[in-house]
């Protein structure tokens, strides 16, 4: 049925004119595994953040400022515990994997078995900080909870299959296990009181896919966990530390805003931040998905052949910098629609810090499309020190802005994050790949204008959302064809 569709739909596109023409680019595209691997991803990936966007408003509907305020807190304090998981580790093996595929069992091994014993250590120390630190009931369970996650951090093995570049097999199951998540929030999360529940559904779906991705290497695939020696353990450990350090950094700026509106401001102020932060997250986690497919690719010719690797360089900078400016746009023109049908009139107050966090987004990707690249030459310490850079505006800009001009201090310092790191990975992005590659800027940004004013046009004359929304895309199209088709070919 799915094929006679097809080529129906073939014969259809096949009369217009240029049509033989675009058969044809897909034909190719069909052929190339990175496009296979990109639309796999894409693909995945959309129908995520689709469902994430819906459980999203539907989490902080039901749950109400306070509530999700204290899920987000925990989830906080857990996240700076994973720390302790030498997080580099994930990215050094799925770097090693894509390098040679022949260890690919004895990376796993190294890897998570190294993350198990010290997820053991990392919950070991959020005990300590939940008994000794929190005084109230609520905060402390909430912390023990979301601390679970460590362990399903340090069993995952989706990075091995993106390293060995089967990026749609995870793909697939990140759809399946949003859709248990999705299934299980609604069935099991109706009040306030929910709020521990809601805290541990994810956890629960998380291993369920964990274990489906054990069961495909292993049998499927035929993957052998040989077990390694201490000086390979060892030697991971030290190839990965600054890898380690500079994850470890990004989480601590992450979510340190967080803990200072918490702190100063309190659980109901934090959970209306959150609202705006969230949607931020979503939008950022594009970046990261693009890494997945080129990321590997990238390395290994970065090890092969660094000419090729240069040129590809200016691809991944183009489809880091499309995304961004349409996301950015859309995400500053529309703040108000956005707020009021995901998260309703309790949270107004996230429409303006939406709004800030906006322009953050475009130097998120330019930091995440510049340092990953690097990643992939085996430039590691420079992402290092530009997450140091970003470290500091993210803690210091808090607690300076934050006593001052409240959650939208804290606003105005997630936008300068990003952007501040993105400033000291400019000389040597420069010296190793030959260029800042500031063209692939130029046609996103005026398109991204031209989505604002059309939309702010529109909410003028009083049109409704599901026309604006089309009209002001189709706005942006024009000035991103080029660089379209560039990605294509």
């Amino acid at each position: 049925m799915v094929t006679v569709l097809v080529q129906r739909t073939a014969g259809i596109v096949e009369r217009f004119p240029g049509g033989t023409q675009v058969l044809a680019l897909l034909s190719r595209t069909r052929r190339s595994n990175l496009l296979l691997n990109l639309f796999s991803v894409s693909g995945g990936a959309l129908v995520r953040w689709l469902i994430g966007l819906l459980l999203l408003g539907y989490a902080a509907r039901v749950l109400g400022p306070e509530k999700y305020g204290l899920v987000g807190y925990g989830i906080s304090v857990a996240a700076y515990a994973s720390i302790l998981l030498s997080p580099g580790l994930l990215t050094w093996g799925t770097r090693e994997i894509a390098r040679n595929r022949a260890q690919a069992g004895k990376t796993l091994f190294i890897v998570n078995m190294t993350q198990v014993v010290l997820a053991f250590l990392g919950y070991g120390a959020l005990v300590a900080f939940a008994l000794g630190g929190l005084h109230q009931p609520s905060e402390r369970r909430m912390v023990l909870l979301c601390g679970l996650v460590l362990f399903t951090i340090a069993l995952s093995a989706d990075w091995t299959l993106n390293g060995l570049e089967l990026m749609r097999i995870p793909a697939g199951l990140g759809v399946l296990n949003s859709c248990l998540t999705a299934l299980a929030l609604v069935i099991l999360v109706r009040s306030p009181r929910d709020a521990y529940t809601y805290a541990l559904i994810p956890i629960a779906t998380s291993l369920f896919a964990t274990g489906i991705v054990y069961a495909t290497l292993l049998k499927k695939l035929k993957l052998r966990l040989d077990w390694p020696s201490w000086r390979e353990t060892r030697n991971a450990l030290s190839a990965s530390l600054p890898l380690g350090v500079t994850i470890a950094l990004v989480v601590v700026l992450h979510y340190a805003n967080n803990l200072i509106v918490k702190a100063y401001l309190g659980m109901a102020t934090l959970g209306i931040f959150l609202a705006a932060f969230r949607l931020l997250e979503l939008a950022t986690q594009i970046p990261g998905l693009l890494s997945t497919v080129f990321l590997p690719r990238l390395a290994r010719f970065a090890a092969s052949a660094r000419p090729v690797a240069q040129r590809e360089a200016l691809l991944f900078a183009q489809v880091h910098m499309m995304a961004a400016f349409f996301i950015a746009a859309f995400s500053c023109a529309e703040a108000p629609a956005v707020i009021w049908i995901m998260f309703g009139a309790r949270y107004e107050g996230a429409i303006l810090l939406l709004r800030v966090m906006a322009v953050g987004v475009i130097f998120n990707f330019a930091i995440c499309g510049y340092t990953n690249c690097l990643i992939s030459f085996g430039q590691d310490f420079t992402m290092l020190r530009a997450v140091i850079a970003s470290a500091v505006v993210a803690i210091g800009g808090g607690l300076l802005l934050v006593p001052r001009a409240g959650a939208l201090g804290a606003a105005l310092a997630v936008a300068g994050v990003d952007f501040a790191g993105w400033l000291v990975s400019l000389p040597n992005y420069q010296r190793t790949i030959g260029s800042l590659q500031f063209r692939a800027w130029l046609r996103p940004a005026l398109g991204g204008g031209c989505i604002v004013a059309a939309s702010l046009l529109m909410q003028k004359l009083g049109w409704p959302l599901w026309a604006r929304i089309p009209l002001s895309a189709m706005t942006f199209v024009p000035f991103v064809l080029n660089d379209l088709r560039g990605v294509l070919r």
